[in-house]
This record gives C-alpha cells, sequence and structure tokens, in this order.
C-alpha cells in the first residue's frame, strides 16, 4: 500500500466518522427541540383544560375582581362542584375537584410542571372574564410563557 492511498483511505474515513458525527449530533439537538415543544404544548393543552372547564363555570368565587394579581383560581363548575386551580410548593400546578376529593377521594390532576408563576387577576367590576399569566421551566432551564384569558359563560346573575 503506498502513501498516496493509505491519504485516500483516510481522508474517505474522517468523512464518514465526520458525517456519522454530524447525524448523532443533529438528533440529540432534533430530540432536545422536540422535548421543549412538547413541554411548551403540555401547557397549551393545560391551558385549554383549565378554559373548558372555566368556561363553563357557574360562578367564579376567588380571586375578587379588584384587578390584583392572585396565585389561584376558585370557581363552581356547572355541576356545582367547587374547583380549585393552585400552584403547589413543589413548583406544580394542579386543577383540584374539591367535591370529588371528599367523595370520591379524585386526586388532583396536574397541568404542569416545573411551574415558575402562576398569576391570576380580573379586571375591576367585571363578574364573568378571569386573565392569567403561567411560566414554566423546561429541562435545560429555557422559559415558556402563556398568558390567557376566559369569559365565564354560564355565569348565573
Amino acid at each position: 500500500m503506498s502513501f498516496i492511498e493509505m491519504m485516500v483511505y483516510l481522508i474517505i474515513f474522517v468523512v464518514v466518522v465526520g458525517f456519522v458525527f454530524i447525524l448523532i449530533w443533529g438528533g440529540r439537538q432534533a430530540e432536545t427541540g422536540r422535548r421543549r415543544l412538547g413541554i411548551f404544548q403540555d401547557l397549551r393543552l393545560s391551558s385549554q383544560k383549565l378554559n373548558l372547564k372555566l368556561g363553563q363555570a357557574t360562578r367564579i368565587l376567588f380571586p375578587p375582581p379588584d384587578g390584583k394579581p392572585y396565585h389561584q383560581i376558585v370557581f363552581l363548575s356547572e355541576q356545582g362542584e367547587l374547583i380549585v386551580l393552585y400552584l403547589n410548593e413543589k413548583e406544580n400546578l394542579f386543577l383540584l375537584n374539591y367535591d370529588g376529593a371528599k367523595r370520591r377521594k379524585e386526586k388532583p390532576s396536574l397541568l404542569s410542571r416545573r411551574t415558575l408563576d402562576f398569576i391570576v387577576s380580573r379586571p375591576v367590576g367585571t363578574e364573568d372574564y378571569v386573565q392569567y399569566f403561567a411560566r414554566i421551566l423546561d429541562d435545560k432551564n429555557v422559559e415558556f410563557a402563556l398568558t390567557d384569558g376566559i369569559t365565564v359563560r354560564n355565569i348565573i346573575r
């Protein structure tokens, strides 16, 4: 084997190894991106679940319509059950059916993990509008934020 042949084989080997390395690195980056997108999608699904529950509520008990920020929502569902949305000390956002927990030993449903903030407010003088803001962290400590507002349709006046 001559020196030239050895150099050609070495160049081919380096190109193939480089290509394999780029494939592996790109796959990891894509997986990280998919995981981050999944975390944000979980937050959006949680927001949809909250909007669905809150949209059918018959009364908002807390927060009061004073425009100040609070960290939980308490309302009556369309079946008259007491529903509480809260952030616990472990940075998990939960939706709890209080009446279901007392009667049927239901567990709270987890809406999102690693939630930094959950801020709720009702503008002054409103009976049927709630706005909220949530911030969560992904596994690389990158923040995602979601803000939304919902008009409650079944308020009994």
